[in-house]
C-alpha cells in the first residue's frame, strides 16, 4: 500500500504603509449601506462613520456642520452659499461612501470638517430592476408628558402634539447599453414626509421627487466617459 501526501504553503505579506497619502477616514461599502440601522439617506449613513456625529449635516472630528466638502462622483456638490450638503437622491443607487476625517489631499478642498465622498453605481451587464416602499411612523415611538418646574412654570412641552411620518417610493433601474462598453442606471425616489415638533405650531410638511440618471461608456481598459443628470 501507498501513502500519498500533500502539502499547503499560505503566504502573507506584511500591509505596506502608504507614504503617497496621509488621508484618515472610513469608507461605507454598498453591503454595509443595505444592513444599517440607519435612515434611507447618505447624510444619516455618514453617521455610522468614526469620529462622526451630529444630525443631516455632520459634525466631522469635533468641527462644526458647515465646514465639510460634499462630493458626488468627484464634483464637489456643496452648498456654495451655506457650506452643506445641496442635493438628495435615491439611496439604491449609492455604490459606496468615503468618510474621510482627516488629513485628506488638498484634491478635496479647504475645509475645517470632512470629506463625505459619495460614489454611484456604474451599472453591469446584467439587467436588474429595485423597487421598494418605505415607511417610518414616529407616532409608534414613546411620548413624555409636559414638564414643569416646582412652581408651575413649563420647562419643556408635552411629546402627545408631536408628529413625524416618512413615505418613500422608488424604483432604480439599470444594465447594459453595449455589453462590456456602455451601461445606464436611471434612479427615481418620491419622498413625502410630516413632520410637527413639539410646542411648534407650524408644522413642516413637504413631498420630494428625486431623479437621477448616469450613462458610463468606457471605450478602452483606460478611457471612461461618464454623462450624469441629477434633480430634485
Amino acid at each position: 500500500a501507498s501513502e500519498e501526501t500533500s502539502e499547503m504553503v499560505i503566504q502573507e505579506t506584511r500591509p505596506v504603509i502608504d507614504t503617497e497619502s496621509g488621508n484618515r477616514g472610513s469608507v461605507l461599502t454598498k453591503e454595509f449601506l443595505e444592513r444599517i440601522p440607519a435612515g434611507r439617506s447618505y447624510q444619516s449613513a455618514v453617521q455610522m462613520a468614526a469620529g462622526v456625529t451630529g444630525g443631516a449635516n455632520a459634525n466631522v472630528a469635533g468641527s462644526a456642520y458647515n465646514e465639510n466638502t460634499y462630493m458626488l462622483d468627484g464634483v464637489n456638490i456643496t452648498d456654495p452659499v451655506t457650506g452643506t450638503f445641496s442635493l438628495n437622491f435615491n439611496f439604491d443607487a449609492i455604490e459606496q461612501i468615503e468618510v474621510l476625517t482627516s488629513a485628506f489631499d488638498p484634491e478635496y478642498g479647504v475645509n475645517l470638517g470632512g470629506s463625505i465622498n459619495v460614489v454611484t453605481e456604474t451599472g453591469g451587464n446584467t439587467f436588474e430592476v429595485k423597487t421598494g416602499i418605505y415607511i417610518m411612523n414616529g407616532n409608534w415611538s414613546p411620548r413624555l408628558d409636559a414638564r414643569y418646574a416646582s412652581d408651575g412654570y413649563e420647562l419643556a412641552p408635552t411629546d402627545f402634539d408631536s408628529r413625524f411620518e416618512r413615505y418613500e417610493v422608488g424604483v432604480k433601474v439599470s444594465g447594459p447599453i453595449v455589453r462590456d462598453k456602455a451601461w445606464i442606471v436611471t434612479a427615481y425616489q418620491m419622498t413625502r414626509t410630516l413632520i410637527a415638533n413639539a410646542g411648534v405650531e407650524l408644522p413642516r410638511d413637504f413631498d420630494a421627487h428625486y431623479l437621477l440618471t448616469k450613462l458610463t461608456f468606457q471605450p478602452t481598459a483606460d478611457h471612461r466617459i461618464t454623462a450624469f443628470l441629477q434633480s430634485d
